[in-house]
């Protein structure tokens, strides 16, 4: 039993001549971040509207297919007016969708812009012309979070020679 005592008394002075020794270390970090307000555009099919490529994207298409003044078929939701013998338009609706993030802004401006100009076409949203040079407001206190319809119309005169038509029109929205 003294061997016992002995053994079990030289291997807790060992054991706390072990922990004495342990080597610890500590230390913090530091986090920062800054968070920057931010506003989301997006375009989506409007129920009554063709149906885009990219669909609640930013970088969406309206793809109209082969179209002609007096004759052919038009894409499903694509309306043509024939404006007597001088031009027809081509009209459909989309939706734009603006979302906000941390920010107190309470309303946004909607503007757009043709990328590139057009001598030969005219290009309406809603009744407002579209044009390179300058960007037009579409609206000036646009809702967050709500889908908004609006309505491209496009205007090919007669006398424009056959062929493609092709454009961008650039969006942007500016917060309140």
């Amino acid at each position: 039993m003294k061997n016992k005592l002995i053994l079990t008394s030289v291997l807790s002075v060992f054991a706390l001549a072990t922990a004495a020794s342990a080597q610890t270390g500590s230390g913090t970090l530091g986090v920062t971040a800054t968070v920057a307000g931010s506003i989301n555009l997006t375009f989506s099919t409007d129920a009554s509207g063709l149906a885009m490529t990219g669909t609640t994207t930013s970088t969406a298409s309206l793809p109209m297919g082969t179209v002609s003044m007096y004759s052919g078929t038009l894409p499903t939701n694509v309306t043509k007016t024939i404006n007597g013998i001088t031009s027809f338009s081509l009209s459909t609706p989309f939706d734009v969708r603006v979302d906000l993030a941390n920010s107190a802004s309470t309303a946004y401006t909607l503007n757009a812009q043709l990328q590139t100009s057009d001598i030969v076409n005219t290009w309406n949203i809603g009744a407002f012309p579209l044009v390179a040079a300058t960007p037009v407001a579409l609206t000036a206190a646009g809702a967050y979070a709500t889908a908004v319809p609006y309505v491209l119309k496009i205007t090919v005169p007669a006398t424009a020679t056959a062929g493609t038509i092709t454009n961008t029109i650039n969006f942007s929205a500016v917060g309140g």
